[in-house]
């Protein structure tokens, strides 16, 4: 049985399961992958700091690593590919369509999506006298390569060269490894900033200053002015009023520690240029700001010059280069992305003074 008839029948087996449950049952996207990588975001990821497992879902739960992620998919799997020769297009039915039941628009965005986490994504594809019929994305955890063979298995199951594609990235590594400490770090900063926004000020400590105590209420609950006290306290930090408190005037109030939070604004934004420096993209299309950033039109407009002109290519060039090669279009042809929907925006320099 061919690989890619193989993949459709146990997706389509997937799908049948699927629908067999209740309809409150949560469902699994074609490109969410199986549970297998699931099962590696382990409670260790939340609690254990520098230890833990860098997953694909834990780097998605940062928002401007998932905004990164969303725009440069968008972006490429609505760029149609084309097969050429010279300057005339070449009929390729099996780059626009699909009999897999999976659409070439999500076959690439998963592909995309690869690249960016792991810098490799594989295809399996149907051949009719050597020519590509049709290709399925293959799940990055069903496929591996042997490094001392080369040779590629699926689900275990070594597989004709003829049967299937594999894609090399840009040579990044894939963010899950050159970025699991950034990663890790953006964490432990959404951590802190919560536990700062439970405890949003200072812990405060009521101080008796006489020599006359408090009852606390161990022998008489009625008569405990300790627990009464703090009580009030507690209740006055919480409260949405300003958070106002009345002490006798044998009774302190002391703070420990400080509500600073500068380290969460600028840590929190420094983490968005440093996602942004990973999927090499400009900072400011995931909403962080340079410090020393100029105007709005420039760094607007001129950034997304710079996106279309160099981070868009990082990402769709690999996977042109390997779509050219001999073994998928005939020698003398190539296949590449439709580029024409990107706009090239090129800022114009202002060369006048300032007029007041």
């Amino acid at each position: 049985m061919a690989l890619l008839e193989r993949l459709t029948r146990s997706m389509r087996v997937t799908e049948r399961a699927l629908s067999a449950r209740s309809a409150g049952a949560p469902l699994v996207s074609p490109l969410a992958g199986s549970s297998s990588q699931m099962s590696q975001l382990v409670w260790s990821e939340f609690y254990a700091g520098e230890v833990s497992e860098v997953t694909r879902q834990s780097a998605l739960a940062i928002p401007p690593l998932k905004r990164g992620r969303d725009i440069l998919v968008g972006v490429i799997a609505g760029m149609a590919l084309q097969q050429w020769q010279g300057n005339t297009q070449v009929p390729a039915p099996w780059l626009v369509n699909s009999s897999s039941g999976i659409s070439p628009w999500h076959r690439m965005a998963a592909t995309v999506d690869d690249l960016i986490f792991y810098d490799w994504s594989a295809w399996a594809v149907t051949r009719d006298g050597g020519q590509i019929t049709d290709a399925l994305r293959i799940p990055y955890e069903r496929w591996e390569v042997d490094d001392f063979t080369g040779v590629v298995t699926v689900d275990g199951e070594e597989v004709d060269a003829t049967q299937i594609i594999v894609f090399p990235g840009n040579g990044s590594g894939g963010i899950l490894q050159t970025g699991a400490q950034t990663i890790k770090g953006y964490r432990a900063l959404e951590r802190s900033w919560i536990g700062r926004a439970q405890n949003p000020i200072p812990l405060v400590e009521l101080h008796q200053t006489s020599d006359d105590p408090l009852t606390d209420g161990d022998q008489d609950e009625e008569d405990d002015e300790i627990g009464r006290l703090i009580d009030e306290w507690s209740a006055a930090r919480l409260s949405p009023n300003g958070a106002v408190g009345f002490t006798p005037h044998n009774i302190e109030v002391k703070t420990h520690g400080t509500a600073q939070t500068d380290l969460f604004v600028e840590g929190r934004n420094a983490a968005v240029l440093d996602v942004a420096r990973l999927l090499n993209m400009p900072a400011s299309l995931l909403d962080g700001a340079q410090s020393q950033a100029s105007l709005t039109y420039v760094t607007t407009e001129g950034k997304r010059s710079e996106f279309a002109a160099l981070s868009i290519p990082a990402w769709i060039s690999p996977i042109e280069a390997r779509l050219s090669l001999d073994d998928i279009a005939p020698a003398g042809e190539v296949i590449r992305f439709d580029q024409s929907s990107l706009v090239d925006v090129v800022a114009e320099p202002i060369n006048n003074p300032r007029r007041d």
